[in-house]
Parts: structure tokens; C-alpha cells; sequence
């Protein structure tokens, strides 16, 4: 249940690992990556407690804008107590299909291994939800795990995607340094 604690091994994986290592190390690769100005308007997807956050709010200037949205209420507090030295950020917590936020709003939107954890039936709400939050030529950047049993196939990211009304910029698969299979892709808003 989302308005449960999560297990006291995840927090501990997420404070030693996720937090300490990944968004010091793994996370400033990947956003370095996505060609951010600095000035977007960001919309984080499963934010979590904050990881992707934190080098997303470096990366933005003072024009820049984040969102942190989190079905949560631990990851969201989380976020809060973590990132609270920044002044370009706000915390969204609840379910991104019920949440009221303005249509064509960000210039772009990060799923970073979060979606494959959403119940597949739900994923196309889900996805619709995020694409019009997007701005017209706005971007969704989505990676994923595409480990069978824990993880999506990037034939269902790109279905998904599609079927929101996005259109394929650029996709593929890698290898991580954990040897297993990660997804991503780069999607834009037409209309």
C-alpha cells in the first residue's frame, strides 16, 4: 500500500546505495545526458526519496523549475528533508491520474525506474497523465529495467508511449555494469 512505510531493508538500500552512491556518481551521467539547459520546467516522475532530485535541482538554474511527484508519503517527506536547501523545487504527493496539475506545464519529464513498478493495467493512465502535463514539443525521458519479472521490454515502453500520443525520438537498450538489460527513451509531445 503506497501510504505504508516501505520495508526497513528498501530504506536502508536507498539511504546507503541509492542516495550516497547513485546520485553522487550514476545519476550526474544520465542527466548530464538528457541536454537540460537549466532552464526547463522538470517534472519527476516517481521521485522517490530524492536521489534524482537532488542532481536534477543542481542541474537547474534559478529559472529552472522541479517537481517532485510521489505516491508516498514517506518518500515525498523524505525528499523534502533532503532537498530543503533548494528554492526551485516542490513536492506533489499522491497518484499522478487523480493529481490536478496543469495541462502542458513542463518542458520535460523523467521516469527513471519507476513505471516497470506501476500494475501494467495502470500504465497507460499513468503515461497519459504525464503526457499532458508536457508542453507541446516538450520531451518525456524514460529508462527502465528490462529484466523479465522486474522490469518492462522496451516493445511495451514504446507501445505505452504511443498510445499516450508521444512520438519516438530515440530508444534502445545497454548493458548496465550490473549486467542487466536497461531500457530508454526519448519521447516528444506533438500536439
Amino acid at each position: 500500500m503506497e501510504n505504508d512505510p516501505p520495508p526497513f531493508a528498501r530504506i536502508i538500500e536507498e539511504e546507503l546505495i541509492d542516495y550516497r552512491i547513485r546520485s553522487r556518481f550514476y545519476h550526474p551521467d544520465y542527466v548530464k545526458g538528457l541536454g537540460l539547459s537549466g532552464t526547463e520546467r522538470v517534472l519527476e516522475f516517481g521521485s522517490g526519496g530524492g536521489c534524482m532530485s537532488r542532481v536534477l535541482a543542481h542541474t537547474l538554474s534559478s529559472v529552472g523549475f522541479l517537481s517532485c511527484v510521489e505516491i508516498s508519503p514517506y518518500w515525498i517527506e523524505k525528499a523534502r528533508q533532503r532537498l530543503k536547501i533548494f528554492t526551485n523545487i516542490e513536492y506533489l504527493q499522491g497518484d499522478i491520474t487523480r493529481m490536478t496539475i496543469h495541462e502542458n506545464r513542463y518542458d520535460a519529464v523523467i521516469v527513471h525506474f519507476v513505471l516497470h513498478d506501476v500494475e501494467p493495467t495502470a500504465r497507460i493512465d499513468v503515461v497519459s497523465a504525464l503526457a499532458k502535463c508536457l508542453r507541446p514539443e516538450g520531451t518525456l525521458f524514460i529508462r527502465e529495467p528490462a529484466k523479465p519479472g522486474h522490469g518492462m521490454p522496451l516493445s511495451e515502453i514504446r507501445a505505452l508511449m504511443r498510445d499516450a500520443g508521444l512520438r519516438e525520438i530515440h530508444t534502445g537498450c545497454t548493458k548496465s555494469w550490473q549486467r542487466t538489460w536497461i531500457c530508454e527513451g526519448t519521447f516528444k509531445k506533438s500536439w
